[in-house]
């Protein structure tokens, strides 16, 4: 299933991985949330918690990772920093950006995201 962030003109379409946590989040779609730009990728809270087992959730990331932290319900799409990734744990992959992303690095700052089937 495919659902795309779009983050002022930037449109990046993600293939969901068909978890749980990923169809919970295509069944609650569209949402607006507020996110965070950073050097490594874009984040903010979830108003819902998504369904995960522990042996789902793991250290690190992909570049192009849209991913999950239970702990807290946040959800992040990375963009860089996939070697020093391992370093941060708790992350549920939900799927992978299918597109470019240098349109996210010119980012900065808190950003109103659009996420839709």
């Amino acid at each position: 299933m495919r659902v795309e962030l779009r983050i002022g003109e930037a449109v990046v379409p993600v293939e969901l991985n068909g978890s749980a946590a990923a169809c919970e989040l295509a069944a609650r779609l569209p949402q607006v949330l507020s996110m965070s730009v950073s050097s490594v990728g874009c984040c903010g809270q979830l108003p819902f918690s998504l369904p995960h087992g522990a042996a789902d959730v793991h250290p690190g990331w992909s570049d192009g990772d849209l991913n999950y932290k239970p702990e807290g319900d946040w959800l992040a799409l990375f963009f860089d920093d996939e070697r020093n990734s391992a370093r941060y744990g708790g992350q549920l992959t939900l799927g992978h950006a299918v597109g470019p992303l240098d349109a996210l690095r010119g980012f900065s700052g808190a950003h109103e995201v659009r996420i839709e089937l």
